[in-house]
């Protein structure tokens, strides 16, 4: 923030001397945060096994829920997938990009990128394919996740990449020969690699700006920014999930806003998560009177205007 003069010469050209920047700072009234040195993942999931049987994320349009315990479960077998020789053999610090809409399957493509140490990019499913080949040829990707009917954007990808490790796709099958790996079967193989210890100042997410000033561009969230967020948004004042009275009270919470996008995943989908209660992810606003158990829902959480967004479930 830029200081003030305190003084002012007429011609308004004279000396200026500049008030301490100390006065420009706005102090919390929830006092200090104290940010845990975590992964985001270690840092979400930290006492899941308490909640192991309740339902952590469900897809509202075809129901289908993955509990606490199943979604880690899953983490686990991607983050060792992606690292196995006879998987993807992915290495630390490579970059997985996630080409999906708000299925419950993006949270342990995710959170198995983050624990295998890799960095994470998304794109918008509905961009072109050379817009996700570009942000994805900036970002450095070396391995996809994504959906059949997409998965000509990712072999398009995949002959700009001279190391490319593979395609997962959900819902798909193996395809070994085109180096695509079905991901209920990816995840079955229960491969054996080792996961690396974390650091938590290296960059975890690398989401992209939508543009308005040029070209989409990168920014670098480690797992520090993450968690020191998720932080501020537990403070009790702030979140009731966190006061002694609500937290064996689990509600749930239906959203749309994308996971691509920062204020989806961090905001949203990681808050819930953290505080474990149960997210409803809608990947097209066209499902909600019909597919929805609106008695069921505690909240809602829109951006507006909400926007028709593109039918990737069939």
């Amino acid at each position: 923030m830029r200081n003030a003069p305190s003084t002012v010469s007429a011609d308004g050209i004279g000396n200026r001397r500049y008030v301490s920047h100390e006065r420009n700072v706005v102090q919390s009234p929830f006092g200090t945060v104290d940010i845990p040195t975590k992964s985001v993942t270690e840092y979400i999931f930290a006492g899941y096994e308490k909640y192991a049987d309740k339902p952590a994320v469900t897809c509202g349009a075809s129901k289908r829920s993955y509990t606490y315990g199943m979604a880690y479960e899953m983490i686990l077998r991607m983050a060792r997938g992606l690292l196995s020789q006879k998987g993807c053999a992915m290495r630390k610090n490579d970059v997985l990009g996630l080409l999906l809409p708000n299925i419950p399957e993006f949270v342990p493509a995710l959170h198995g990128g983050l624990m295998a140490g890799l960095s994470v990019t998304f794109a918008n499913p509905m961009y072109t394919a050379e817009e996700v080949c570009r942000q994805f040829e900036n970002a450095g990707v070396t391995a996809i996740v994504t959906l059949p009917m997409l998965l000509p954007v990712a072999e398009l990808f995949k002959m700009k990449v001279k190391q490319y490790k593979g395609t997962i796709c959900i819902g798909g099958k193996h395809d070994l020969d085109k180096n695509i790996y079905g991901f209920e079967q990816f995840l079955k193989e229960n491969h054996k690699s080792e996961l690396p210890e974390i650091d938590i100042h290296k960059t975890a997410i690398l989401p992209y700006s939508s543009g308005t000033t040029g070209l989409p561009k990168g920014v670098e969230l480690t797992h520090y920014n993450l968690v020191a967020n998720l932080a501020q948004g537990s403070h009790p004042d702030i979140s009731k999930y966190y006061q002694p009275e609500y937290l064996d009270r689990k509600d749930t919470i239906l959203t749309i806003p994308p996971f691509f996008h920062i204020y989806g995943l961090n905001g949203i989908l990681h808050s819930v998560l953290k505080s474990k209660n149960h997210v409803v992810s809608i990947p097209r606003d066209r499902q909600l009177p019909s597919k929805v158990n609106w008695r069921a829902v505690k909240f809602k959480v829109f951006i507006p205007p909400t926007v028709t967004i593109a039918d990737f479930t069939q």
